[in-house]
């Protein structure tokens, strides 16, 4: 009899266990998390992003100059602000294709200390929040970046909470003294809302900054009882009305531990980092990535049944168009698919400038898009399947090839060759029971200079997964 309640209190363990798991993924991946460059962010986006704002990011003060007490509203043009610099990026999550949060930051480099990444923004939609929207926002920026400094100004206590998750590292009073004269000198040349007059307080008890924002504060009390706990006490000190919090984590920190959620919840988002990875990449034909375009096309239309004038080509995952374009200046009739815009238009653009009227191009995701047509030959290369940590997501790649295939049709994949990486590889760890080894992987600049994904110096392999890390 013991035995049989020992199961059953087992399999009602796993049974719980399955469904918290079931609950964390469907808040996790009901929304859809999206990166880009400030200058890059269309007018349409920034009227949305000012709609939220003005609805959701909170109201002003009984005692402030104007509107006392009505929403804080901010209109299209001052967001537009700040987004021009080259150096702001955007992070923005949707659902439904509804946009219910976003942040902008600034990332630039600092002579002989590094990069600092400033959240200028942070906003979610009321409806939304306490569901880390904040944090996987603020991580969809930062990934796994080895900056010398990540912070924000705020006075909600949640978004300095989002802040320490996001970069696994507490805030710390005396450790912003240490570096707020840096800090300063960053926000003067790139935050507007800062100016040589702006006071800022850092001590061992607080870190604030008036920035003359008077927000209500009615509610700021029970929101910093709600964000503090034994074990995280409060540290930041008390801000006034029209203050904020002066809130920045470091490189050389300490990091806080990762529970398991957390982990599945960074392996969640991986699309998404991998996304931003591969829209960071440079653009130009001469890159790395691309010397061997020509060659392989080549082998490409010297595959047996491969006719050109007569052979339909369908490239998934085409990148820049370097294949897509070959091909069609052998006179293939071709279709380029990629989920990054930018890399779409960029294939749009040089096909255009070669006059090649039989290759085309759309922006669409190769594990869903749906074309309505059959082709001859279908091309995969470059790890586009394997890119993804979750092999379901690999999978629908290939079910999605075989759609579109004509009876008789050749496909033609390219992988990464486990074997070899495993053989060559200097650093494995295990993210389940060693998150932090992840953190300690030095990054390269593969993507932009070398393109050899394959250096041991710069990848880690997890033993009990397969998955092979790179951080660039």
């Amino acid at each position: 009899m013991d035995g049989a309640a020992d199961r059953t209190r087992s399999q009602l363990r796993w049974r719980v266990r399955a469904v918290i798991s079931s609950l964390v993924a469907h808040f996790t991946m009901a929304y859809k998390f999206e990166w880009l460059p400030g200058p890059m962010v269309p007018d349409e986006l920034i009227e949305q992003m000012s709609a939220l704002y003005s609805s959701h990011y909170g109201r002003w003060s009984l005692k402030a100059k104007r509107n006392p007490g009505g929403p804080v509203r901010l209109p299209p043009a001052r967001i537009k602000e700040l987004l021009v610099p080259d150096a702001a990026r955007l992070a923005y999550a949707i659902q439904d294709s509804e946009i219910v949060g976003y942040a902008i930051a600034i990332q630039a480099k600092v002579p002989d200390y590094g990069f600092i990444s400033w959240v200028t923004q942070l906003v979610v939609h009321e409806d939304h929040r306490q569901r880390n929207i904040g944090k996987l926002l603020l991580f969809a920026i930062w990934t796994f970046t080895d900056h010398f400094a990540w912070g924000l100004l705020t006075a909600n206590p949640y978004a300095i909470r989002a802040l320490e998750k996001a970069t696994r590292r507490r805030c710390q009073p005396t450790r912003i003294a240490r570096n707020h004269r840096k800090l300063r000198s960053f926000a003067l040349q790139y935050v507007k809302y800062v100016n040589e007059n702006t006071v800022i307080e850092v001590n061992r008890a607080l870190a604030r900054i008036n920035t003359e924002f008077p927000i209500d504060h009615s509610t700021l009390a029970d929101m910093l009882a709600a964000a503090t706990t034994p074990s995280v006490p409060w540290v930041m000190g008390p801000i006034k009305e029209g203050w904020e919090w002066f809130a920045f984590t470091f490189q050389d920190q300490e990091k806080i531990g990762l529970s398991p959620e957390e982990i599945e919840t960074m392996l969640d988002s991986s699309d998404q980092v991998t996304k931003i990875a591969y829209s960071r990449m440079l653009l130009n034909e001469g890159h790395q990535w691309a010397r061997f375009g020509a060659d392989e096309a080549r082998f490409i239309a010297a595959l047996p049944g491969v006719t050109s004038g007569s052979t339909s080509v369908l490239d998934f995952g085409c990148g820049t168009g370097r294949h897509a374009a070959e091909l069609g200046g052998m006179g293939f009739d071709v279709t380029g698919i990629d989920y990054l815009e930018n890399l779409v238009a960029h294939a749009r653009e040089s096909a255009e400038r070669k006059k090649l009227s039989n290759v085309r191009f759309e922006i669409a995701d190769c594990r869903n898009v749906d074309l309505g047509r059959k082709f001859d030959l279908i091309l995969s290369l470059y790890d586009v399947i394997g890119t993804y940590a979750d092999e379901a997501q690999n999978r629908r790649i290939i079910a999605n090839i075989v759609h579109h295939l004509k009876p008789g049709a050749v496909a033609l994949i390219s992988v990464m060759n486990l074997e070899l990486t495993e053989r060559r590889a200097k650093h494995f760890f295990s993210l389940a029971t060693d998150p932090d080894r992840l953190l300690a992987l030095k990054p390269s600049g593969t993507m932009e200079k070398t393109g050899n994904i394959f250096d041991p110096e710069y990848y880690m392999i997890d033993r009990d997964t397969k998955i092979v890390y790179r951080k660039e």
